[in-house]
């Protein structure tokens, strides 16, 4: 009897509700036929809006065939182009895949590591030893030329990767045409059969050298750390006077890779922070467990970027380590992978921060000068010798003079 009693007393009221929200609900809908999105965002609404009225246009017009993927990805990626960041990009889902397998030290390719400054031509500029590409011989300073007869001089690197580092092509053979410059200075082009295989990344290389201790460290990725640190005992068990740290060419990678590593040859200290539009900054330090209470000396490129300039840095600046070669390429910003797999597949690689190295210094677009600046000079004759490098001859100078 209430509630009745309630209808007949509210009933126009509740009418009236009821008629207000089917009004709204009508004219939202009718918004979003007409591609506006009201409660959006001017960015989210304007990219559903255009991209609608885009796919329209392709659909009725445009005369041939295409992917309706690599439209969505094209789009997606052109996003985040946008920001005018080179180091941000988006993966789709077989790039995500690919940069796991590379994080994780293994994937489907011929073992090589290449890079492409800006817009120009893909360089190979270290070769896995007993890898696809060496077997091959394929040799660092080759220029990529042509993937099975075609052009890749005006194509970025993940064109190349999309097809070689491919789970679907393993076991593949490409004919790879490259560029190499002969002891004479004359450029040849040669072509390399390659077969595609599992490779594992080896990222850390060792020997001893006049009695001490030379590392060559590639890239920084997840087996890194561990593949450093055991080099680093079995070179003191081998009696090392010193080390000889060689990063070349090496464009970074994991920055946790890199602070574990310092971790085994600092003491207790500050590392590096990390300062985030978020205001979350985060400090890295290393402990007390480990530390290396020989002379280090690190050697740099131009090529030498991001997380091998942390490890340089953070060397000199907390243990005077000398650091030998040619100002490194200044890198000082963070990237964070992030996974859409949840969501709608693929993933980004976003600037999400910048580094401080322990004294307060920012390398970006700065770059680390020597305390020793020594230019490379070509080998004079045959394949290359270490006896012939004049970086590392100079290095080990430095380090025997401690």
């Amino acid at each position: 009897m209430r509630f009745k009693a309630f209808l007949k007393k509210y009933k126009d009221y509740l009418i009236g509700v009821f008629t207000g929200i089917t009004f709204c609900v009508a004219v939202y809908v009718i918004l979003l036929m007409f591609g506006i999105f009201p409660f959006e965002g001017k960015v989210v609404g304007g990219i559903h809006n255009k991209t609608r009225i885009i796919s329209d246009c392709i659909e009725k017009y445009y005369q041939g065939e295409y992917d309706e993927q690599k439209l969505i990805d094209g789009a997606a990626s052109g996003m985040v182009d946008a920001l005018g960041d080179k180091y941000s990009c988006y993966y789709s889902k077989s790039e995500y895949k690919d940069k796991k397998d590379q994080i994780n030290g293994q994937y489907v390719g011929i073992g090589v590591t290449m890079q492409q400054k800006d817009n120009e031509r893909i360089k190979v500029v270290s070769v896995n030893e007993n890898g696809p590409a060496a077997k091959a011989g394929m040799q660092v300073g080759d220029v990529i030329l042509k993937l099975d007869g075609v052009d890749y001089t005006s194509k970025k690197i993940k064109d190349l990767t999309d097809v070689i580092k491919n789970d679907k092509n393993k076991n593949k053979t490409f004919v790879i045409t490259v560029e190499r410059t002969g002891e004479d200075g004359k450029a040849q082009n040669i072509d390399i059969k390659v077969v595609t295989d599992t490779v594992k990344v080896v990222s850390v290389a060792s020997e001893m050298i006049d009695g001490y201790g030379y590392i060559r460290i590639a890239t920084f990725d997840n087996e890194t750390d561990d593949q450093f640190k055991k080099k680093v005992d079995d070179l003191e068990k081998q009696g090392a006077k010193g080390l000889l740290i060689d990063l070349r060419d090496n464009g970074g990678g994991i920055v946790d890779s890199a602070i574990n590593m310092l971790n085994r040859l600092l003491p207790k200290g500050k590392l590096i922070t990390e300062k985030s539009k978020r205001g979350e900054d985060v400090e890295y330090t290393s402990d007390d467990e480990q530390k290396y209470d020989k002379p280090i000396v690190v050697l740099v490129n131009g090529n030498s970027a991001s997380a091998s300039e942390i490890f340089a840095g953070s060397l000199r600046d907390r243990a005077g380590v000398k650091l030998v070669g040619t100002k490194t390429y200044g890198k000082g910003v963070v990237q964070s992978v992030i996974s859409l797999e949840d969501s709608c597949g693929g993933g980004l690689k976003l600037t999400t921060s910048e580094y401080f190295l322990p004294n307060g210094e920012t390398i970006h677009k700065k770059g680390l000068t020597p305390d020793i600046v020594e230019e490379y000079k070509k080998q004079s004759e045959g394949a290359y010798s270490k006896d012939q490098d004049s970086v590392l001859q100079k290095g080990l100078e430095v380090l025997k003079a401690q």
